[in-house]
């Protein structure tokens, strides 16, 4: 079953060339049969197509370990902030003069 999600483009693809060369080996064959072929090839490609989008999206929105380091970083910058604010002695000049 993972061959088969793996692979499943490659697997679709191959089959889908594998249509017109039914035609062109066997000329007489049945036309309606064929785009039955035809039609559950176009539903199986959009199967696999929204398993590779889901692939795709799972694999985006993996979480960072540097959106982790990011956080940290900002709750230090607020910490010394804040601690920067609180030592400032009352009074004091803004500008240094």
């Amino acid at each position: 079953m993972e061959f088969l999600r793996s692979h499943s483009v490659r697997i679709l693809a191959a089959l889908g060339a594998l249509v017109p060369l039914l035609v062109a080996r066997w000329p007489g064959i049945d036309w309606y049969g064929l785009a039955a072929v035809a039609g559950a090839l176009l539903g199986a490609g959009e199967v696999a197509q929204r398993i590779e989008d889901r692939k795709t999206g799972e694999a985006l929105h993996k979480p960072s370990p540097h959106d982790e380091l990011a956080a940290i970083h900002m709750q230090l910058a607020e910490y010394e902030k804040a601690h920067a604010e609180a030592s400032e002695p009352v009074g004091a000049p803004v500008g240094g003069t």
